[in-house]
């Protein structure tokens, strides 16, 4: 009798879906230029010249894989009530529910790979850039019409675009940690959250003038007067404005006035200087709480002065933070871990502040709202463009504290 003859195997019908899924999740965990397209393939566990055939380019794989995930959070948007009026405040709010709690499920969903468009968004293009801007666009659209119903009162545009983008960055802080539980729990967490930042009293926008750019990232009490100093200096603004794989040692060094063998005089590697400039940073953050009187006051005092020193801190040193809370993936691995650490024990701060001044929440609740905090931070940082007036910052400050559930009216005694 004849043996059949082997049939190959079938290929999958969502073959494009399952590479868009591992490179999301590769872009997001290892950096866009860190990744190949031989590493998505075996990802997938298909051949190059397959990847091909389905994209043409490690751009355009990235591209698709940032319009994806925008577009999921959008096709997943539940539809309003037939007959409901969406005008009436009660409506308005269950119906923001409905819609927090689907953008929770689909980022959750894609959590290993939602952060790519926090991070990984200065590698696209201009015009694809503009097209995934314009669907978080629509969403802050859809969100803020529902705010003005829910406050039961007129919303200027300016404050109903910020507590709309509040609330995205509220539910994209999910991406930016591993803290895990329940999806009905966290859903409920981020729905009391984002419904507290949309209550939230907001200052009236202040007229005062940007009061200047990043303030130098020198080491502690000193300027950069060094050629080390001055060699960190550089660095950093090129890793925020330029990437850290775009920055050349000629570049940095060039920048700094100086020839590539003074560089080297100071540091061996690229990768030293961005381990230097982000234990900089974290030094300077550090002082920060220091400064602010934050640890030895009452917890809700604490907590109060860590956030609005955390938000003038990030805003006076937008370029240092961000560079410190996105360029770790570029390290050895063994500085990862020790940088991950003090990331960790200053969130841990929070947490503890936060659990002592609100016994209701359980610590694995109060941390994701601490990540939820510091994500409404950067997020809405970038949305006001850091402009540094005060009374942008203590908007931002408000909804802080919002999302955190401490009252900044009724403070307690120290």
């Amino acid at each position: 009798m004849t043996a059949p003859a082997p049939t190959s195997p079938r290929r999958p019908r969502n073959r494009k879906a399952l590479i868009l899924t591992a490179a999301s999740r590769e872009f997001a965990e290892r950096g866009y230029h860190a990744v190949g397209m031989e590493d998505i393939a075996l990802a997938v566990g298909i051949s190059g010249p397959a990847l091909y055939r389905h994209f043409p380019s490690k751009y355009a794989l990235f591209a698709q894989c940032a319009h994806a995930l925008a577009r999921e959070l959008l096709d997943d948007w539940p539809a309003a009530p037939l007959g409901v009026d969406l005008a009436e405040a009660e409506a308005a709010r269950a119906h923001l529910d409905d819609v927090v709690v689907a953008l929770v499920r689909t980022t959750l969903r894609n959590r290993r790979s939602g952060g790519i468009y926090r991070w990984e968004g200065r590698y696209l293009e201009a015009a694809d850039r503009v097209e995934v801007g314009a669907l978080f666009d629509e969403m802050v659209v859809r969100i803020g019409a529902l705010v003005a119903a829910v406050r039961q009162q007129p919303v200027d545009d300016a404050d109903a675009d910020l507590l709309a983008a509040g609330v995205l960055a509220v539910v994209a802080s999910l991406t930016a940690h591993h803290t895990s539980t329940s999806v009905r729990r966290t859903t409920g967490v981020m729905v009391a959250a984002a419904e507290r930042l949309v209550r939230c009293s907001l200052p009236p926008v202040d007229a005062e003038p940007d009061t200047g750019g990043d303030v130098a990232s020198s080491p502690i009490g000193t300027e950069p007067a060094g050629r080390r100093d001055q060699v960190l200096a550089a660095a950093l603004h090129l890793f925020h404005s330029e990437g850290f794989t775009e920055t050349t040692v000629e570049a940095i060094s060039a920048a700094a006035g100086l020839a590539p063998s003074g560089f080297y005089r100071h540091f061996s590697t690229k990768a030293d200087v961005l381990l230097a400039s982000c234990l900089l940073a974290s030094e300077h953050l550090d002082a920060t709480v220091a400064a602010a009187g934050v640890r030895g006051a009452a917890p809700e005092v604490g907590l109060r002065r860590l956030a609005r020193a955390y938000v003038a801190h990030s805003f006076a040193h937008r370029e240092q933070m961000s560079v410190y809370s996105s360029s770790v993936v570029n390290l050895p691995a063994a500085d990862q871990a020790r940088l991950r650490t003090l990331q960790r024990e200053h969130v841990g701060l929070w947490t503890d502040l936060l659990v002592a001044a609100r016994p209701d929440l359980e610590t694995v609740e109060a941390r994701m709202l601490v990540h939820a905090a510091l994500g409404v931070v950067t997020d809405l940082g970038r949305r006001v463009r850091w402009r540094r007036s005060p009374g942008t910052q203590e908007r931002i400050h408000r909804l802080v504290l919002a999302v955190l559930g401490v009252d900044e009216e009724t403070p307690s005694p120290i």
